[in-house]
């Protein structure tokens, strides 16, 4: 595990602090003064000059964003958490080993607009400017992006529809969100993103796409899809639309 301390001043840069387990990258040194550690706080030298505000750290990835809004990432990078596409590694503590998926100094994976970041134990979340949710990395729970995948290799919108987000959190296999409906027509989409059902879906799509709530609309759909290629039970057409929902046997 990778823990990143960080000083930061208004006038003066801030400095990043790696020790722990290192031995898929995530300290974001280019060598290890132990063979797959650090015991003590060690700089992050490829960060210097960088004002850096927040850090995160995931199972075997790190992550670190700047006032600026850029965002940076180093690591393990198997499922996709670093965001920059599959085999995208340039270095592993294994000699000879000439395909990984590591990368030890940190890569900048987006440039601008991040706000708010949060690692999962292989998936990573950021908010941006613009009151999106991006995710990437390992998605079988659905729990990094829209995109019906185990993998999301690249930052991908979140269906999200729910007033400004002011807080993002990464488990091991599900995300979370804190965030403020701080409008009238915010309330009523949490209300409705918060009630739909498969009987009701349709008709809470044509209302959200009616008052330009496109979010709430997809949200609508993809529930909607997902509940009609339900793995282990199957629906009767007109059972579902009359809200009779009993499994065929």
């Amino acid at each position: 595990m990778a823990l990143l301390n960080v000083f930061e001043g208004l006038e003066k840069p801030s400095y990043g602090y790696t020790w722990g387990l290192g031995n898929m990258g995530q300290l974001g040194h280019c060598s290890l003064q132990s063979p797959d550690k650090e015991l003590l706080p060690r700089r992050v030298v490829a960060l210097d000059g960088i004002f850096i505000k927040e850090v995160a750290c995931g199972g075997v990835h790190t992550c670190a964003l700047t006032l600026k809004g850029a965002l940076y990432a180093w690591g393990d990078g198997q499922a996709g958490q670093l965001g920059l596409g599959p085999q995208t590694g340039s270095f592993s503590f294994i000699p000879n080993e000439s395909e990984t998926y590591i990368r030890n100094m940190p890569v900048l994976v987006v440039p601008n607009g991040v706000q708010l970041v949060a690692c999962g134990h292989c998936h990573t979340l950021i908010s941006t400017r613009d009151g999106r949710i991006h995710g990437w990395g390992y998605n079988s729970y659905g729990q990094a992006a829209n995109q019906k995948s185990t993998y999301a290799w690249f930052p991908s919108p979140l269906d999200w529809c729910v007033g400004e987000v002011r807080k993002l959190a990464a488990g091991g296999g599900h995300s979370a969100v804190l965030t403020d409906a701080c409008s009238l027509k915010e309330l009523c989409e949490f209300r409705l993103a918060d009630s739909i059902t498969l009987s009701n879906a349709t008709e809470i799509k044509d209302v959200a796409s009616r008052t330009g709530s496109d979010a709430l609309a997809r949200l609508c759909e993809r529930l909607r899809e997902e509940l009609l290629d339900g793995a282990d039970c199957s629906w009767e057409d007109d059972d579902i639309w009359n809200g009779n929902y009993q499994r065929n046997n």
